[in-house]
């Protein structure tokens, strides 16, 4: 199957990330205000979605001139912003998509942002800044840490069973871990690699990239 990663810029606060590192195939939405981030840095996005309610009219006539692909949808609508670059990205193709500009004062945003990466269990989501990445497991995954790192994890959408961490300082076996008990808060990574498995229900980790204060 064709990998195809598309990197979406949300509308939020870019002090705490460096510029993605894009490859040649990657297909690069900007997100309202996220456009702003990208042509300060000298980047032309593929498409924009939103509804252009924290751009200029002229920055849209500059995307579009410049060949990006305009979807302007109104701003009286059921479906955020970012809900709708993530479906317009996996219309698209995208089986791998990464979320930049996530964080902000919005925390409604925030938590409706991982309830979205909850729908789509067959692509691979994560929101990922310089401080911070999250991402949603469904299943099973293996991912890249620093020993030391602080990470959590917990349990979304409902209860979940049988999760098994390894590589941290607290491991679990099968445990259960109901979303009135958030023990999972400040995890330490051990190991280059860290494993969260789940085998009934959904858990969203936090991967600590920066000691937070």
């Amino acid at each position: 199957m064709i990998q195809l990663r598309s990197i979406i810029f949300l509308n939020g606060d870019y002090s705490k990330q460096s510029l993605e590192q894009f490859e040649n195939d990657d297909l690069i939405i900007a997100v309202d205000g996220g456009t702003k981030y990208l042509l300060s840095n000298g980047v032309i996005p593929d498409i924009f979605v939103g509804d252009a309610d924290s751009i200029d009219n002229d920055v849209l006539k500059k995307l579009e001139v410049s060949g990006c692909e305009l979807f302007v949808y109104p701003e009286d609508k059921d479906k955020i912003d970012a809900q709708l670059a993530i479906e317009k990205a996996i219309e698209l193709g995208a089986n791998e998509i990464v979320i930049r500009g996530w964080q902000g004062e919005r925390i409604d945003m925030i938590l409706a942002l991982i309830y979205l990466m909850c729908k789509y269990p067959d692509i691979i989501i994560n929101a990922k800044d310089d401080n911070l990445q999250m991402g949603v497991v469904h299943s099973q995954v293996e991912l890249d840490s620093i020993s030391g790192e602080k990470w959590s994890i917990l349990p979304i959408c409902g209860d979940a069973k049988n999760v098994t961490l390894q590589g941290f300082k607290y491991v679990l076996k099968e445990t259960d871990m109901p979303c009135q008990e958030p023990f999972g808060v400040s995890n330490i990574a051990m190991a280059e690699k860290v494993r969260i498995e789940v085998r009934e229900g959904m858990v969203v980790y936090f991967r600590w990239i920066k000691q937070p204060l």
